[in-house]
């Protein structure tokens, strides 16, 4: 598998726009992060971040089927997919040819 399941925290309420809001998660995740919750069923996905650099909140557009599940105990968790590393044998080598 080549993703990581990292904790993003509790929901702290509800925006006006229907979106989760965590208050200081423990790692910020990345804009359109994949979150899913303890059941690890895909929920939504990271909205915004936005607020103080010291306690940064995390904006979750919830999808419409998942709504009335997701009560503000509700435990959150972030897919973070992980780059993908390339050996150096495939790496693209360039060869050069003195001119005569």
């Amino acid at each position: 598998m080549n993703s990581r399941i990292k904790k993003l925290g509790t929901i702290l309420h509800f925006s006006d726009l229907g979106n989760a809001i965590v208050k200081n998660p423990i790692k910020l995740p990345k804009i359109g992060a994949n979150v899913v919750d303890e059941k690890m069923i895909h929920i939504g996905n990271v909205n915004d971040i936005f607020g103080p650099v010291e306690n940064p909140y995390v904006s979750i557009r919830i999808k419409k089927e998942h709504k009335e599940n997701i009560t503000s105990e509700t435990q959150l968790y972030v897919i973070e997919k992980r780059k993908k590393v390339r050996s150096k044998r495939y790496k693209n080598k360039r060869t050069y040819s003195p001119k005569d």
